[in-house]
C-alpha cells in the first residue's frame, strides 16, 4: 500500500522529523537592498559549536541542523559594521526567521544587540505548541511523566485514566486526542520513532524529566519529512552536555503517615496501612574531562540520568469465597440476603412429570460425599477461607476482606539515559544515545499471592532504545545527515508460580496435559459468584530498526532537502489465551436447568459434582510478524520575499503487508481444491454425497507469496 503526498504552502520552513532547529533570514543594507556574500555565524553558547552560512544574491541565508539551545548570531561583510545578536533561543524543530540590517562602517566596528523584543516565528506554517525547558523543569508532575505536560497545548486532550500517568503506564499515557483523533500520534525521541507494539501509535519509552530539554507537539502543516501518523507528532529532544558541568540529586516521597485512610478500611475499622512511594535519581551533564588525559571542552560532551521508583499501593478487596462447610457439599446454611433458603437440586433426578421437567432436591441441601468429584474438590481447596460478613449480602457472598496492607500492588522501576556528543572539527558531529527502563509490577486481584492468584504476578514492561546520528558538512552549501536507531519494547504478564505447576497434581490425566497447546500451569477456573482462580500468560515484543539518510543543499534563501524514512518492524505475539479454562454456572443444580431462578442452584454445588458448564483449550500459534515501511521524500523551501515563504514537498509512503516468519498466515481461499472435510464423510453410508471443495491458502506455502497480500 502506498501513499502519494504533494505539499504546497504559502508560509513555512518546517524541519519535520528532524528535531534540530533551522535559522534563516535576510541581510540588507541601510536602504533595504540585499547584501550578498555576508558571513552569518551561529555560535552555541553551551558548547561553542560554530555553524556558518553565506548570504545569496537576494541576501538570504539558512543554517539548518542547529541543536536546540541558546545562540549568539553575527554577520560580517566588508564595508559594514559587524552585527551581533545574543540570547537567541532555538527550540526543538523550530524554524526561526532572523533578519539583519547592517550599518555602514569598518568590519572592526561592532553593533551588538543585547536585549530586544521576542522574535516572531514568521518562517513556519506549522501548528502546535512547544513545551520548553522551563515548563519541563518547573511545572508539578504527578509521577514525573513529562508527556503529561502536553495538556498545556490547545487542542490536545488526555483521554486515559487519571490514575495511570506514571512513566511506565504505557497504554494509558498513549491516549491522546489531537485534531479530533485518538491514539493516532507519532512519538519521536531525538528524531527516532518511539512507538511500541508493532510500531503502532502506542508510546514506548518515557525519559526522566531531568533529561528532557523540551518537546514539541505538531498538530498539522508538516513538510514532506513527516508521515506515518493520522493525528499529530510529539517530538522530544533530550539534553546534551555543554562546557559547564551541571548536576542534580532528587528524591520525591510519599508515606503512609501523610495519606488518608481508604473507604474500605474505614468501613471495617481497619487502620491505614501499606502505602509508600520513592522516586529518586541523579542527573549529570557536561564536558568529558579526564585529568591529565583528556579535555573534552568544545568537542566531547555527556549526559547521564538514572531514576529509580518504588511504590506500594494498598489494594483493599471485599470478595466472595466458599464457606468452610460448603466445600464438602453442605449447603444447609445457604440463604439469600432476606433469609430465604436457596435449594440445591440433584441433576441426576431430572425427569418429565406431566409435561414439566422436574428435579428432586438433595436431602437437607447436602451433596453426598460419594457424589463430589475429587478433582473439583481439590481445586476448591485453593479458595481462601472467609473472614468477614457483609450486611445485606447473600450467604457466602462478600465474606472475604483483604486489607490494603495485606494486598499491596508493588512497583519497582528504573529509568536510565546516557548520551554522548562528539564534534570532529567544525564539519562533523556525532551523537550516541542509550535509553532503557524496566518496570516490574506485582498485583493480586483475587487476594491470593502465588499459585492460584489472579492479576499480574508479575507484569513486566521493558524498553531499550539506541540512536546514533552523524551530521557532516560536505561543502559550504551541502550537508549530509545519517541517523540509525534500534528500539525494543517488551510487555509480559504472567503468574510465575502457576507456570511452574504440574496440572496432573490436581488429578487431571497426563494425556490431557500433553495435548494442550502451551503450558497451562495451574489452569484457570471461573465459578460464578466467587473469585477467579489462576490466570493465563501474555507477552509481546516489538523490535524497530530505522535508517534515515538525508541531504540538504542551501543556496541563499533556497533550501532543498531529500531523504528516506525506512523502518523494519518485528512483532512477536506470545499470548496463551485460555490454554486450559473451566467455567461453572448454577444451571446444573437449579430447579429447571435452563431457567434463571434466584431460589435454586449454586455454581459451587454444580462444580463439586464435576460438571463444568463450559471449558476452553486454545491452541496458541505465537506468531512472529515483520513489517516494512519505506517513505522517500523531497522538500524545497524558498523565502521569496521577506513576508512570503514557499514550501514544496513530495512524499510517498509504502506500507508493505506483513510477513509471518513460519508461514502461518491465511492468504485467501481456494474453491477448487478438495476439502479436508471429505475425509470425515462415511462414503459407505452416504455413497451419493458430493465431493466437497474449498480450503484455506497460507502465505509462503505451495507457491503462495509470503506476505499477507499483494
Amino acid at each position: 500500500m502506498s501513499k502519494f503526498c504533494c505539499v504546497f504552502l504559502l508560509a513555512g520552513l518546517a524541519c519535520a522529523q528532524e528535531f534540530r532547529a533551522t535559522l534563516g533570514g535576510r541581510v540588507t543594507d541601510p536602504s533595504g537592498a540585499p547584501v550578498a556574500g555576508a558571513t552569518v555565524t551561529a555560535t552555541n553558547a553551551g558548547t561553542n559549536l560554530v555553524s556558518t552560512a553565506k548570504t545569496g544574491a537576494q541576501g538570504g541565508y539558512s543554517i539548518p541542523f542547529l541543536q536546540p539551545g541558546l545562540y549568539s548570531v553575527s554577520v560580517e561583510v566588508a564595508g559594514f559594521k559587524k552585527a551581533v545578536r545574543g540570547g537567541i533561543e532555538l527550540s526543538v524543530n523550530q524554524s526561526m526567521a532572523l533578519d539583519f540590517q547592517l550599518e555602514l562602517g569598518a568590519v572592526s566596528q561592532e553593533v551588538t544587540v543585547t536585549a530586544e523584543a521576542p522574535i516572531l516565528e514568521a518562517a513556519s506554517s506549522e501548528r502546535g505548541g512547544l513545551i520548553d525547558e522551563q515548563a519541563v523543569k518547573e511545572y508539578p508532575l504527578n509521577g514525573r511523566n513529562p508527556f503529561m505536560l502536553s495538556v498545556l497545548v490547545p487542542g490536545v486532550d488526555y483521554n486515559g485514566s487519571l490514575t495511570y500517568q506514571r512513566p511506565f503506564d504505557n497504554g494509558a499515557i498513549a491516549e491522546w486526542g489531537i485534531n479530533g483523533t485518538n491514539r493516532n500520534t507519532e512519538f519521536l525521541l531525538d528524531g527516532a520513532p518511539n512507538n511500541a507494539q508493532a510500531g503502532g501509535n502506542n508510546l514506548a519509552y518515557v525519559p526522566p524529566v531531568d533529561s528532557v530539554r523540551e518537546f514539541k507537539i505538531q498538530t498539522n502543516s508538516y513538510d514532506a519529512q513527516y508521515g506515518r501518523s493520522g493525528g499529530a507528532s510529539v517530538n522530544v529532544v533530550l539534553k546534551s552536555g555543554g562546557n559547564r558541568a551541571h548536576g542534580s540529586v532528587y528524591e520525591f516521597l510519599r508515606r503512609n503517615a501523610l495519606d488518608t485512610n481508604s473507604f474500605q478500611n474505614n468501613a471495617r475499622g481497619a487502620g491505614k496501612e501499606g502505602h509508600y512511594l520513592d522516586q529518586y535519581g541523579v542527573q549529570l551533564d557536561g564536558p568529558v574531562y579526564i585529568p591529565r588525559l583528556y579535555n573534552g571542552r568544545n568537542k566531547t560532551f555527556f549526559l547521564f540520568n538514572y531514576e529509580g521508583y518504588r511504590e506500594g499501593t494498598p489494594q483493599p478487596l471485599v470478595l466472595s469465597t466458599p464457606e468452610r462447610e460448603m466445600r464438602d457439599g453442605d449447603f444447609s446454611k445457604l440463604k439469600d440476603a432476606r433469609g430465604r433458603a436457596i435449594t440445591i437440586f440433584d441433576p441426576a433426578t431430572g425427569r418429565s412429570l406431566n409435561g414439566v421437567w422436574t428435579r428432586d432436591p438433595f436431602p437437607d441441601n447436602v451433596i453426598p460425599k460419594d457424589r463430589i468429584h475429587p478433582i473439583a474438590r481439590r481445586i476448591v481447596d485453593y479458595f481462601p477461607m472467609p473472614n468477614t460478613r457483609t450486611d445485606g449480602a447473600d450467604y457466602s457472598q462478600s465474606n472475604f476482606f483483604v486489607s490494603g496492607g495485606e494486598n499491596p500492588a508493588t512497583d519497582r522501576f528504573y529509568n536510565l539515559v546516557f548520551k554522548f556528543d562528539q564534534n570532529f572539527g567544525e564539519r562533523n558531529h556525532v551523537f550516541f544515545r542509550h535509553a532503557s527502563n524496566d518496570r516490574t509490577e506485582w498485583r493480586s486481584t483475587n487476594g491470593i499471592h502465588g499459585l492460584a492468584g489472579d492479576g499480574p504476578q508479575p507484569l513486566k514492561r521493558v524498553n531499550d532504545a539506541y540512536v546514533m546520528d552523524w551530521l557532516s558538512t560536505l561543502s559550504p552549501t551541502m550537508i549530509f545527515n545519517l541517523r540509525g536507531s534500534f528500539a525494543r519494547y517488551i510487555e509480559a504478564g504472567r503468574n510465575d508460580e502457576s507456570l511452574k505447576f504440574d496440572l496432573t497434581k490436581l488429578g487431571f490425566p497426563e494425556s490431557l496435559a500433553k495435548q494442550l497447546g502451551a503450558n497451562p500451569g495451574f489452569g484457570m477456573y471461573r465459578i460464578d459468584g466467587y473469585i477467579n482462580l489462576g490466570r493465563n500468560f501474555t507477552k509481546n515484543v516489538t523490535n524497530t530498526i530505522t535508517v534515515h539518510p538525508s541531504f540538504t543543499r542551501v543556496s541563499g534563501s533556497r533550501t532543498t532537502k531529500a531523504g528516506l524514512d525506512s523502518r523494519w518492524i518485528q512483532y512477536a505475539v506470545q499470548n496463551s489465551g485460555d490454554v486450559f479454562r473451566l467455567n461453572q454456572t448454577a444451571a446444573f443444580t437449579q430447579r429447571i436447568y435452563n431457567r434463571a431462578d434466584a431460589q435454586s442452584g449454586n455454581a459451587l454445588a454444580s462444580w463439586l459434582l464435576g460438571t463444568p458448564s463450559s471449558g476452553t483449550a486454545n491452541y496458541p500459534v505465537f506468531p512472529l510478524f515483520s513489517y516494512r515501511y519505506l517513505a522517500p521524500w523531497a522538500q524545497h523551501d524558498w523565502r521569496a520575499l521577506p513576508r512570503l515563504t514557499l514550501n514544496f514537498g513530495l512524499r510517498m509512503d509504502f506500507n508493505y503487508p506483513p510477513m509471518e516468519r513460519y508461514n502461518r498466515m491465511n492468504r485467501g481461499f481456494d474453491t477448487t481444491t478438495p476439502s479436508p472435510v471429505n475425509e470425515l464423510i462415511d462414503r459407505a453410508a452416504f455413497p451419493d454425497f458430493p465431493t466437497m471443495y474449498g480450503g484455506l491458502l497460507f502465505a509462503g506455502v505451495n507457491g503462495q507469496p509470503r506476505r499477507a497480500a499483494n
